[in-house]
């Protein structure tokens, strides 16, 4: 018993931070539904040991390897400011303490039920944006097209619907990511509980995501219709009153509707509802099955494990606990060389999104040019779990563009600068073609990669201290009669002039 309450206060502590993401996200309305996942997680679990057979109780070693790998997890995801990783370790700490007590056989028992905790947390934050902005641009294409069908004059520039007297934006709350997450925990859970085919379970899942973003779509043209007929103050108080129970209660009977079709074409008119096992998540009385002494062992060992993770973690840092002196960038030179530049700004939407320290937006023209190029660049004194660096790439779509062309280029034409690797990306919006370039400043790097941005993180913040870092992206438009090359040859020659105006603004 004492080992147990060890193990549990180890455990705790060691995967924090990722716990303590979850509660936090549980707080954003989409989330909202994650305050179910534990306690049904903890009835499945109960349910399935207490129908594991004695024989099934034989732990084994390995599960102790699981928990030190899950604890090796739980070290990088807390120095790069990654919660969501640290929680993803306590699922994995959790199949080791699984495997640790009941051994391969129980664990089997185990599997889904403690799957089930995954569906409590947000994706990572970069996929996260890729499956919004992926959502977005489906829902505001379906809706228009709807709309377009009934008669109505509407016109669609990448998110932005525009409906004359109402332009309606379908930026993070109308996504339709509210609804996916919550609707896709029930579709797993009426899965696990569901006695039918396996394959029955696989579509029901997989239907989610198009039933999400038809319910979105419609949600969508019932705005613009209410526009038309009752006016924008109408219309407002409807996206209000259904962004959110209502449309997930709508979402649910679809899934309903959808799992009775699925009973339907095997042949059968039994109601779904008599096809789930309610029992798997009412609580029961009875015991479990008792770990075997070595089970014990493997336990004791695995406590000895976390509680040096443990020690371990409390010596590291968390993210940054340095930032260094920078110049903001409202004071970034306007004028560099024959460049002069006009300052914008970003709207709060977009703000709240990025969660920015600092940036810049300006347009730069030259006489030498045809074209201006525009120069945006964000600064963030930490990426952690409040904000990390959004790539362009995963926003581009939003905007109405369209990425054609994608690839790395190095530009080695800089007078005195060291080449320098950029994402190369030419993107098209109707007859309007640009030519982008983005990079992520970190520290003393220069990176295209996300992916390489999070290893770099997790080592800087151990050896410097530091997670700060920085997008720079420019964007040119290319004229119809314009060759790329000639694109290119604009963006290098602003690139002399602001590469060597940058230093100080974003610091090695």
């Amino acid at each position: 018993m004492v080992a147990a309450c060890l193990f549990a206060i180890a455990l705790a502590f060691v995967f924090l931070d990722g716990l303590i993401h979850a509660v936090v996200s549980w707080e954003r309305e989409e989330f909202s539904y994650g305050y179910i996942v534990p306690p049904l997680t903890v009835l499945l679990v109960w349910h399935a040991l207490r129908e594991m057979r004695p024989q099934e109780s034989r732990g084994t070693w390995w599960g102790v390897a699981l928990i030190f790998l899950a604890a090796a997890i739980a070290i990088p995801a807390k120095v790069g400011g990654m919660p969501t990783f640290t929680f993803y370790g306590f699922i994995v700490a959790l199949y080791g303490l699984a495997l640790t007590l009941y051994g391969w056989h129980g664990t089997r028992r185990l599997l889904f039920p403690i799957a089930y905790l995954i569906f409590a947390l947000p994706l990572p934050s970069t996929l996260y944006v890729n499956v919004s902005t992926t959502m977005q641009l489906i829902s505001s294409v379906l809706g228009t097209e709807a709309l377009r069908t009934l008669g109505y004059s509407v016109f669609l520039n990448g998110n932005i619907i525009d409906l004359g007297l109402f332009q309606l934006q379908v930026a993070e709350a109308c996504n339709g990511l509210r609804y996916l997450f919550p609707l896709g925990s029930f579709a797993y859970l009426i899965g696990y509980l569901y006695r039918g085919p396996a394959w029955h379970r696989v579509v029901l899942f997989i239907a989610v995501a198009p039933i999400t973003i038809v319910i979105n779509s419609a949600r969508i043209s019932l705005t613009g219709i209410l526009v038309n007929y009752k006016g924008i103050s109408a219309a407002e108080g409807f996206m209000h009153a259904f962004e959110g129970w209502v449309i997930f209660v709508v979402g649910l009977l679809f899934l309903f509707a959808f799992l009775q079709v699925l009973i339907w074409i095997t042949g059968s008119r039994e109601a779904f509802v008599l096809r789930l096992d309610i029992d798997k998540i009412m609580p029961k009385a009875g015991r479990v099955p008792t770990p075997v002494r070595a089970s014990s062992q493997g336990l004791m060992a695995s406590t000895v494990g976390l509680l040096i993770a443990a020690i371990t973690l409390a010596s590291l840092p968390e993210g940054a606990n340095a930032v260094p002196d920078r110049k903001p960038l409202a004071a970034f030179p306007l004028q560099m060389g024959s460049w002069a530049g006009r300052e914008q700004s970003l709207d709060q939407i977009y703000l709240d999104i990025l969660q920015v320290d600092d940036y810049i937006v300006a347009d730069y023209t030259s006489p030498d040019h045809r074209a201006p190029v525009n120069l945006y660049v964000a600064w963030y004194d930490a990426q952690d779990r409040r904000a990390s660096i959004h790539s362009p790439a995963a926003c581009i779509p939003a905007g109405g563009w369209e990425i054609t062309h994608f690839d790395t280029r190095t530009i080695s034409s800089l007078d005195g600068q060291a080449p320098l690797n950029v994402n190369r990306t030419i993107i098209v919006n109707g007859v309007q073609r640009q030519l982008v370039y983005y990079w992520f400043e970190l520290r003393h790097r220069q990176m295209t990669s996300e992916f390489t941005i999070k290893l770099a993180n997790v080592w800087d913040a151990i050896t410097l201290g530091r997670t700060d870092g920085a997008l720079v992206r420019l964007v040119t438009p290319i004229a119809a009669n314009e060759d790329d090359a000639e694109a290119d040859a604009r963006l290098t020659a602003f690139l002399n002039q602001s590469l060597p105006a940058m230093d100080g603004y974003i610091p090695d």
